[in-house]
């Protein structure tokens, strides 16, 4: 039943889903009507939809907006058939049958529509009466016929925020609970819009900004701007509330849409895209679920795979001059890929680098002033022990980083160059202190010449004297108690 869907029409299958094109086949008239088959309808249609300020319940159930769509040339029947083919490929089918069954279907369809509308127009309604009106209806048609009532009565708003308003104003004053779900499958449907979003949300300044508002209306906790029509503080409230599922579907279903264009969320810069689609990504979380689950990554990785891929990687390390630069900028892109296709792109540029067998060489040359060299180490470092690397590769990484700042240390002189500088032993002590505690050293074995030459300056005869120079008192005690404490930080047993 699920045959294989080939080349582009599988990622527009999955684009779709195999839910929606499994419910939205259509075997009878009255599927045509039904959410599914509207759901496609606003994927298809949308631009259509969004010239006449319509919704797909309001298409399907008005003659007069089917009129319009049999006089846009071939729109209906192109659609018809790409849907048509699609559903054919994911069930196993002939293609060509499968186009003629929805061609029959959908003039069946229409003729339903225009037979209705010609024989029992619908009465005009006041919005405060629809529930009542809908539950006198016979409850086997009440979808349609409510649909029907609702759709003559939306056909006088021209304004996506004005149609919004006025379903929000129905809802509240609605008390049927079959009412209420026709009002809220509407809105919904509204919610699916550009050009709606345009009006609600107000036009965003760049990408990000409209989804992130879309991500904190699905959240149910979206903070209105002056820009936001005031209607939107009431279906935050509703969304909020966990009263209006298929108003959420449709903020989820825009929200994707929005991340699978090609408009960049922040920059066209590509590492400034990186870290936005990072950011994103911690955004969509909530209540320790990922919004969209599994198709919420999957969209996130791709979009994110457009700057994390080997051409762009590779230009953005390279304008890291330095190579040290390079390892510590590349860790730090590890932190922000999200999803398996991103770590293995990344990972196959961690496993060139450290896998030079003159890594600890390379990284160590240069004429790079040693003392931000050697804390650039150290934060290298601390990245590669806290990446999701394995281990085993967090070791050897590790390891290889250690022995470079090692290096590092001896052929620059370091601890050398302090000795024959001017001062006495206290204020070599003072700089030592604050190379270490500015993370100069890698803790451990890179640690201990410094402190090997901290003890040997403490015990230098002349330390105190110096160090305690012009003080007295309790200020002498507090200068005493605060390098006692500095040391102990550091590993050095010292009481003075």
């Amino acid at each position: 039943m699920n045959a294989p869907v080939k080349d582009k029409d599988k990622e527009e299958a999955d684009a779709v889903g195999e839910v929606l094109l499994e419910s939205s086949y259509c075997t009878k008239t009255e599927d045509f009507f039904a959410q599914p088959a509207r759901d496609l309808i606003s994927r298809y249609l949308s631009s259509f939809l969004d010239q006449l300020v319509i919704t797909p319940a309001e298409l399907v159930h008005s003659a007069k907006y089917q009129k319009r769509l049999n006089d846009a040339g071939r729109v209906q029947m192109n659609t018809v058939d790409k849907i048509g083919s699609l559903q054919a490929r994911f069930k196993g089918e002939s293609q060509s049958k499968r186009v003629r069954e929805l061609q029959t279907l959908v003039s069946q369809a229409n003729r339903k529509v225009w037979d209705d509308d010609r024989e029992r127009p619908v009465a005009s309604l006041k919005p405060e009466n629809f529930g009542d009106v809908v539950h006198k209806i016979p409850p086997d048609s009440r979808d349609y016929e409510g649909l029907r009532i609702l759709t003559d009565h939306l056909g006088q708003y021209k304004v996506w925020k004005e149609k919004a308003t006025v379903l929000v104003y129905m809802m509240a004053h609605c008390r049927q609970p079959q009412a209420w779900s026709l009002i809220e499958a509407v809105l919904g449907e509204t919610m699916r819009s550009e050009p709606a979003l345009d009006q609600l949300l107000g036009m965003p300044e760049r990408l990000e900004v409209r989804c992130n508002d879309l991500i904190d209306l699905w959240k149910g906790c979206l903070t209105p701007r002056d820009t936001t029509a005031p209607v939107i503080t009431d279906i935050n409230n509703l969304i909020a509330a966990d009263k209006v599922p298929s108003v959420k579907a449709g903020v989820e279903f825009s929200l994707f849409r929005s991340l699978a264009g090609r408009m960049p969320l922040r920059s066209a810069e590509p590492d400034i895209e990186i870290l936005a689609v990072n950011e994103m990504f911690k955004r969509m979380w909530h209540n320790q679920t990922l919004l969209g689950g599994a198709k919420g990554m999957a969209m996130l990785e791709k979009r994110q795979t457009r700057g994390i891929n080997t051409e762009t990687v590779t230009d953005l390390l390279r304008d890291r001059k330095v190579l040290i630069d390079r390892l510590l900028y590349l860790m730090e892109l590890t932190t922000l890929a999200v999803g398996p296709a991103n770590r293995a792109i990344l990972k196959t540029f961690i496993d060139h680098y450290f896998g030079d067998r003159d890594f600890i060489p390379r990284v160590a040359s240069g004429q790079e002033p040693p003392v931000p060299k050697l804390q650039t180490f150290t934060t290298l470092h601390k990245a590669i022990r806290n990446s999701w690397l394995t281990e085993d590769e967090k070791s050897n990484f590790a390891a290889l980083v250690e022995a470079s700042q090692a290096k590092l240390i001896v052929s620059s002189h370091l601890f050398e160059q302090i000795d024959k500088k001017g001062g006495g032993p206290a204020q070599k002590v003072l700089t030592i202190i604050d190379l270490c505690r500015k993370g100069t050293f890698i803790d451990g074995r890179n640690h201990d010449p410094a402190k090997r030459y901290l003890m040997t300056y403490l015990q230098d005869p002349a330390f105190m004297a110096e160090y305690l120079a012009g003080t007295s008192g309790e200020e002498r005690a507090r200068k005493v108690d605060l390098l006692v404490r500095t040391l102990a930080s550091l590993g050095i047993n010292w009481t003075g």
